[in-house]
This record gives C-alpha cells, structure tokens and sequence, in this order.
C-alpha cells in the first residue's frame, strides 16, 4: 500500500483504538486506555503519536491514502476514447477499482465500523467523497475533456455532489450494516445507480 508505517507496535495501537472505540467510545478512552489494551507503556505510545486526536488522525489519513492508490492504480482508461459528451469521464469508477476498494473495506471491517459510529466525526466520509470527485475531475482532464456547465439540466456542481453522495453513501450504508453483502453486490448496486442516477451522462 502507500508508505505508512505499519509496525507491529502500531498495528497492537490500532488494534486497541478500534476496540476501546467500540467498547468506550473516543471521548471516553485515554491514552493509558490504549496503552493498557495494546500491551505498551505510555512511552511507547507517545514515540508513535501525540495523543489520541493525532492517533485517530493518522489512521484515517492512511486509510485514506490507501483508498486513493487502490483507486487510482485500477482505474487506467484501457485505450478507451472518452466520447465528446464526457460519458466515459467516469471509468474513474471503473467495477474492477470500486470491487479492490470494497474489499479493503471489508477486511478491515472493525476499524471501518468503528470510525463510522464515532458520534458526529464524519471525516472519513466527508474525504472519501472528495476522494471520488477528485478522481472524476483527474479522470476528465487526463481525456483533455472540457469541463460542461451542466449535465442533464442540472448544474455541473450539483451532478458531481450528487454522483459522489449517491456512491459514498452506498459504501457509508454497507459499512453501517455490517458489510453484510459482498463486495460484488455493493459493486452492482453502484453499477445500478449508473443507470437510473440523474447525473447518468457523468457515467
């Protein structure tokens, strides 16, 4: 994945964040909290992190970054010609990248679930849309294609928040739900949208 750290003691850390999140929540555990379920002491926790804000902080930064380089890495343009009315400007959400994603997601399901019950913290929902739509406008200018004032009648500001909303929400919905559907499923219900989502010539 990228360059994140990744130590053991860092992967005992998260560990014990992601389970003291489910058990106590963020505002109730401590530093000693996570030092204690970890099997360190404070010290050990303090030459990785600052405290438990940076802790959470760079979790999901490294989730983050692992999300944007599945994504990106799966979602070259295999020679396809984008049309004139920007059509295919969304292969950025290529089945084949959403599926490698999705199952990032489901692996680590206990931190994904965790993060996404933590009260009003919605930064990792809120990064993971502008993931997606940094990925449709990255996609759009590698095809030379000029940016439209609106799609479908609606203007391009509005069709792009709600082609992301609509994707983000699906994954933000299977995560509250226990990931219960495989990835492939969550992948056809997106391939769904597609079609009936009135922001369809973005797709």
């Amino acid at each position: 994945m990228t360059g994140k750290r990744n130590t053991k003691t860092e992967a005992k850390i998260k560990a014990a964040f992601t389970s003291l999140m489910q058990s106590k929540g963020f505002d109730s555990m401590t530093v000693s909290d996570i030092a204690r379920a970890a099997g360190i002491n404070r010290g050990t926790f303090y030459m990785h992190y600052i405290d438990k804000f940076d802790l959470r902080q760079q979790l999901i930064d490294d989730t983050i970054a692992d999300l944007t380089e599945i994504l990106v890495e799966n979602s070259d343009d295999n020679g396809q010609t984008v049309t004139s009315n920007g059509k295919a400007i969304c292969d950025a959400f290529k089945e084949e990248a959403i599926a490698k994603a999705l199952h990032y997601v489901k692996d680590d399901y206990a931190f994904f679930n965790a993060i996404s019950r933590s009260g009003t913290d919605m930064q990792l929902y809120d990064r993971l849309k502008n993931v997606l739509k940094q990925l449709i406008v990255a996609q759009a200018k590698r095809f030379d294609e000029e940016p439209k004032h609106d799609y479908n009648g609606i203007p391009a500001d509005y069709a792009m928040e709600i082609l992301v909303s609509a994707v983000s929400s699906i994954i933000w919905l299977w995560i509250r739900r226990g990931c219960k559907e495989t990835p492939e499923q969550i992948c056809h219900i997106i391939e769904t949208n597609k079609t009936t989502a009135p922001v369809d010539v973005l797709w």
